[in-house]
């Protein structure tokens, strides 16, 4: 292993030359203020650690870095066939990509759009809102007199010294600025540090150093490389476990981290918010590799069966997938991540549909009870990989019907396992509770809504200020499951602080369904009957809390099958 300092010219010269990317690197993920403050750190001498690199014959599929930068580009225009032939060396990154598309980005390329990096001249000595003192931008043109082109310092300046271009930006600055004897002296000063700095950045060879693996003159097999690219990325939030794992994929099925993006984007229709963890976990569980994502799984010895029989049954698991979008759309009514307190509850249930497809309606309004239980009873709030994989022992498999029995006795003695009225009416799941009795009861979420922003708010029937002010009661009085409805957060905005009586009866007037929000046909058919008094409120809050419980019992608690 060789350890030397490298010009940034070098660098880039290599970059689509015989430096490139191996296929196992993620996309570029930087924004702009990355990129902004990686240039920042460099004007200020700041050290960016070591690139490390791998130099190899081996047939590995390479990707050039982007010309052009482009946030949302498809990978696949940028490979070379040639260069990932056997017998071609070439020198692959490993750790930095993100570093080194940004530099050459930067001095020898752009963004998407013709737009190209001017550097500020005279910026540096104070730092900005967001910390920087160097101003790097991108823009078609300079955005003033003060900025300079970065990649004239390898094009119209390749031949120029530091100080020749600083003394031009000056004589040019002169003419163009309206400033003081001590204020052109000060900007001469900083203009002169400043190109000096960065032709010192293009230019010499002491700011950047590679760490390079010889496998053309040493032993440094894919194997090897591979875990040492799992290893070196597993450290800070560089690559989540997901990204390690398609990391070790793509070797043996290119495709697997582009058909898993396709079934987020599909389960995320529901806007509930999976990510490609969730998705690697229930094809992992349904396999019977276990919960836990470990790379480990794609490297070791029968990594290359697991990967193989992923690919093979890939159909079916995609169409497992999609009967669990249907389940969650048309069997639980989900549309907001605030209906759901774990995630983790829906990789049991892919687990079940994996192996017996196409369940019919008992199973699943047993499935549904499974999925409340675990929501309101916390199932999956400790040791949820274990969990997991318990559950997969009675749901991985063929069965008849969907097991809740048996999942039931594997919860008995250390969660709850039955709806009880203290469940139903607990504050802290109410979007839960509130969600599951508006879809039982009239087919419709309120979450799926027409228009963005238009979310409902959780909203009291009898105005909660009225309860504390002029009827005396308490907070657990006023804020009690009963007294608590969904509403359209425009109108809530709109809504005005009127009592219950003449409020519904208004919308009644107006062709509102509002059993949907009092749930009693006594009250809806007759809102004169939501008096404002201790007795009446008290009377309501009872009445309607019963018909929650009642209402939850009757799907969180279901009859054997």
């Amino acid at each position: 292993m060789s350890y030397k300092p490298r010009s940034l010219f070098s660098l880039i010269d290599d970059i689509n030359r015989t430096l490139f990317l191996p296929h196992i690197q993620r996309p570029f993920v930087w924004d702009r203020d990355q990129m902004a403050r990686l240039f920042d750190s460099l004007m200020r001498n700041y050290p960016i650690q070591t690139l490390l690199f791998w130099r190899t014959k081996d047939a590995i599929k390479a990707r050039r870095f982007m010309p052009e930068l482009e946030w949302d580009a498809d990978l696949s225009d940028f490979y070379d066939e040639a260069i990932s032939k056997e017998n071609v060396q070439k020198v692959f990154v490993l750790d930095g990509q993100q570093r080194l598309q940004t530099l050459f980005t930067l001095f020898a390329g752009g963004l998407d759009g013709g737009h190209e990096a001017y550097v500020d001249l005279t910026s540096g000595s104070v730092a900005d809102a967001e910390g920087l003192k160097y101003h790097v931008d991108f823009s078609r043109t300079a955005p003033s007199q003060a900025w300079y082109r970065l990649r004239d310092l390898k094009e119209a300046d390749a031949q120029r010294n530091a100080e020749e271009i600083a003394d031009r930006e000056n004589d040019r600055l002169a003419g163009a600025l309206k400033e003081g004897p001590d204020e052109r002296k000060q900007r001469e000063k900083l203009v002169r540090r400043n190109v000096s700095q960065i032709a010192s950045l293009l230019r010499e060879e002491r700011h950047f150093w590679i760490q390079e693996l010889d496998g053309v003159a040493n032993e440094f097999p894919y194997k090897t490389i591979l875990d040492i690219f799992v290893r070196v990325n597993s450290g800070g939030t560089k690559l989540d476990a997901a990204d390690l794992m398609f990391a070790a994929m793509k070797e043996q099925w290119s495709d697997i981290e582009q058909r898993v993006e396709e079934v987020a984007e599909m389960l995320n229709r529901t806007q509930l918010g999976f990510d490609k963890n969730l998705v690697l976990k229930c094809l992992v569980v349904a396999h019977g590799r276990g919960a836990e994502l470990e790379p480990e799984k794609f490297t070791g010895p029968a990594s290359g069966k697991l990967l193989e029989e992923i690919e093979t049954e890939w159909p079916r698991a995609e169409a497992a997938f999609k009967e669990l979008v249907d389940f969650i759309e048309r069997d639980l009514g989900l549309f907001s991540e605030k209906a759901v307190r774990t995630f983790n509850s829906f990789v049991p249930l892919f687990d079940y549909l994996f192996h017996n497809p196409s369940p019919g309606e008992s199973a699943r309004l047993q499935m549904r009870a499974f999925h409340y239980k675990a929501q309101l009873f916390g199932w999956f709030g400790a040791q949820t990989d274990s969990i997991i994989n318990a559950l997969h022992t009675r749901l991985g498999k063929p069965l008849m019907q969907f097991p809740l029995d048996s999942v039931k006795d594997y919860f008995k003695g250390k969660q709850d396992v039955e709806l009880t009225r203290q469940h139903a009416l607990n504050m802290r799941v109410r979007h839960i509770v509130l969600n599951l009795v508006y879809f039982d009861t009239f087919g419709v979420s309120p979450f799926k809504v027409r228009f963005k922003g238009n979310e409902p708010h959780i909203d009291h029937i009898y105005p909660q200020s009225a309860l504390r002010s002029k009827l005396g009661l308490g907070a657990d009085e006023v804020n009690a499951m009963g007294n608590y409805r969904f509403i359209g957060a425009l109108d809530n905005i709109r809504k005005r602080a009127e009592l219950p009586s003449t409020y519904f009866k208004r919308l009644k007037d107006g062709g509102v369904d509002i059993k949907r929000h009092l749930l009693l046909d006594d009250y809806a058919n007759d809102p004169a009957k939501l008096v404002f008094s201790k007795e009446a409120y008290l009377e309501f809050l009872k009445a309607r809390g019963d018909r929650i419980v009642e209402i939850a019992k009757r799907v969180v608690n279901p009859k054997p099958s």
